[in-house]
């Protein structure tokens, strides 16, 4: 039982061994329960990165913007957006490769996603230790803290997805550790890394350096006769500036690779690089205007981390010190005047690094809370409410954050489509647009089929003179001549795929076919036909139509599979070669394939049979038959073994 003597004395122990909120002495390191209370952390929000991590394209991710341009930097050690973000590609550019050499068949999307995780997860550990600094050591406000930042919105999707902006958080944290680390003991070593790491911005992420002028204020508050010191001036300024030596990578990498310039003319590749470095798009996309006003933004702003953790977070600096107030709301400041000029811009990216500010100095209100009496009653209730945030953040973000299997990222589908029909090595492929840019991708980042190459139609001519094999999609067909200028002719190459010849109706071999040479009428004759598998499809029927003599009638082909005598799937063309050689064209001796892909309805029994309809439509509606086939299945083969 505590005698009245004892109870002044247990008081004045608890106020030595808590610092007061006015004390400009922290706590600059977990103890023990604090790194296990940080790994724990990060394994958590790691499983949870890992499980919401983006691992598929829209086609609308592929006709552009900064993730898909990241995508192809890190693989392809290419310039990102302008100014290049060196550095960052740099690292990317190894962690993939690592990565792809460790797990070869692996898809390379989550593996340049989990690049973002990597800095997302860093960049929770340096909040964890700022927020350790600013609770005094507590490692329930610490880790609730930290939990719920770790769940807010853009972070959270930034840790998921191909983005540098979790980087840029990191090194904004980082830049306020050493600031006050240096405030705490007083070493020019962390001046001399202060300097440094405000100068990455110069290769990474300039809008970091909007805490310069806080960070220059909080300095010269405490030591105003730094500026008399000529040398540290020199020693910091040539540090901040070393990082700009990684823009050599650009320039060479630029330099090799002309066809990365994009849009623009000019004479040589410094004209190029001093274009870029001048991110002349970024520039022109800023608004100056002081109206109209956005409300978008303060409705974003306020809904990442809420009202309560921005006020807390405003009283927070403020009891941290004169100092403190000073780099952060200058920070503050500075960032929201840039995202008003950003209004329309992409402001709601540039200013992350703000917002673990604000929940650094929500660490510190709620610090003072914890200290209150009755104590008891205030941790449980701070216990609770930190427990209650996360779970509420996290239900409401999780769905708009999670990217992993979603419905819409079948990007790369009409580029898959085309590689399973096995295009002949070297080819060269025309398609729309949505079919270039995932063909793009499989070749380019994911390393399939990297011989196969998709090229506009401009280059078809060229593509013929280099004696590649050119082929057409059933998209691009009926625009593709008259974009080339060239007399195309098709044959069927696989269910969606042409191949052309320059004016002349390419030939295929019959030698793998099951060869009938059924006479058909009008001039034609079946030669052959084949069922192969192995596509999306599961059953694919080729055949092969030939000219005897030119046929009088364009005839369309109707393929059907049987089933224990009854049809079960048909298709149809309005011409062979998927439609687009009628048969009134065909020359005496010349073979015409044509290929149908079936998917069968479900429980319907093995198809055992094949039927063949050639038919041609009356102007009043009916139909005229000239022939109909049957044949039994007696052999399936793959799609690469059927050529």
């Amino acid at each position: 039982m505590l005698t009245a003597s004892t109870k002044p004395m247990t008081t004045t122990a608890r106020h030595r061994t808590t610092p007061s909120l006015s004390d400009d002495r922290t706590i600059a390191r977990p103890d023990g329960r604090g790194w296990i209370a940080l790994i724990l952390l990060l394994l958590i929000m790691g499983a949870i990165y890992w499980a919401t991590l983006d691992n598929g394209l829209a086609s609308g991710d592929l006709e552009g913007g900064d993730l898909i341009t990241h995508q192809y930097a890190q693989v392809q050690a290419r310039p990102s957006n302008a100014p290049g973000y060196p550095l960052y590609t740099m690292g990317g550019w190894l962690w993939f490769h690592a990565w792809r050499r460790l797990l070869p068949q692996a898809s390379p999307i989550p593996i340049l996603s989990s690049y973002s995780t990597l800095w997302a997860l860093l960049a929770l550990g340096a909040l964890y230790l700022l927020l350790w600094r600013a609770t005094r050591g507590n490692p329930i406000l610490t880790l609730g803290l930290s939990a719920f930042y770790g769940v807010t919105y853009f972070f959270w999707y930034y840790a998921v997805s191909t983005e540098q902006y979790a980087s840029a958080v990191l090194q904004t944290l980082l830049i306020v550790l050493v600031v006050l680390q240096w405030d705490e003991d007083g070493r020019e070593r962390w001046l001399d890394a202060l300097a440094f790491l405000l100068g990455l911005s110069l290769a990474h992420m300039v809008t970091v350096l909007f805490i310069a002028p806080g960070v220059l204020a909080f300095v010269l508050m405490k030591k105003p006769d730094l500026l008399k010191r000529g040398k540290l001036i020199l020693g910091s300024l040539l540090l901040a500036l070393t990082p700009l030596l990684a823009y050599i990578y650009v320039y060479v990498r630029g330099a090799a690779h002309p066809e990365w310039w994009g849009e623009g003319d000019w004479d040589n590749a410094w004209a190029w690089f001093l274009s870029f470095l001048s991110t002349r798009q970024g520039r022109d996309e800023l608004t100056w205007s002081l109206l109209p006003w956005n409300p978008e933004q303060l409705g974003l702003f306020v809904g990442e981390l809420g009202l309560f953790i921005l006020a807390l977070g405003g009283i927070g600096w403020w009891l941290w010190g004169r100092r403190h107030v000073i780099l952060f709301a200058l920070t503050a400041v500075i960032y929201l005047v840039f995202s008003y000029i950003d209004r329309f811009g992409n402001w709601y990216q540039v200013i992350m690094p703000l917002y673990p500010l604000f929940v650094a100095g929500a660490g510190v209100s709620l610090r003072a809370l914890w200290e209150r009496p009755p104590q008891r009653l205030w941790r449980v209730v701070l216990s609770l409410l930190l427990v209650s945030m996360v779970g509420i953040k996290f239900v409401e973000v999780y769905p708009r954050a999670d990217q992993r299997d979603r419905p819409q990222d079948a990007g790369l589908a009409p580029g898959w489509a085309i590689l399973e029909q096995a295009p002949p090595e070297r080819a060269a492929i025309v398609g729309d647009v949505r079919e270039k840019l995932a063909l793009d991708y499989l070749t380019g980042v994911w390393g399939v089929r990297p011989d196969v190459t998709a090229i506009p139609t401009s280059d078809i001519a060229q593509a013929f003179e280099e004696g590649r094999a050119v082929l057409v999609t059933v998209n691009a067909a009926s625009y593709a001549a008259a974009e080339s200028g060239l007399p195309l002719c098709y044959t069927a190459w696989g269910p969606t795929l042409l191949l052309a010849g320059n004016g002349v109706l390419p030939q295929l071999p019959l030698e793998k076919m099951s060869l009938v040479a059924a006479d058909v009428g009008d001039g034609l004759k079946l030669a052959g036909y084949q069922v192969l598998s192995g596509g999306t499809a599961p059953w694919w029927v080729r055949l092969a139509l030939q000219a005897e003599e030119t046929p009088a009638q364009d005839w369309a082909v109707s393929a059907r599979l049987l089933a224990q005598g009854q049809e079960i799937a048909q298709v149809d063309h309005v011409a062979p070669a998927l439609g687009f050689t009628p048969t009134a064209s065909l020359h005496p001796g010349e073979i015409v394939f044509d290929i149908f892909a079936f998917n069968p309805p479900d429980g319907t029994p093995p198809p055992d049979a094949l039927r063949f309809i050639l038919y041609r439509q009356r102007q009043d509606g009916g139909f005229d038959n000239l022939a109909t086939l049957d044949f039994p299945i007696t052999r399936v083969i793959r799609v690469d073994d059927g050529r």
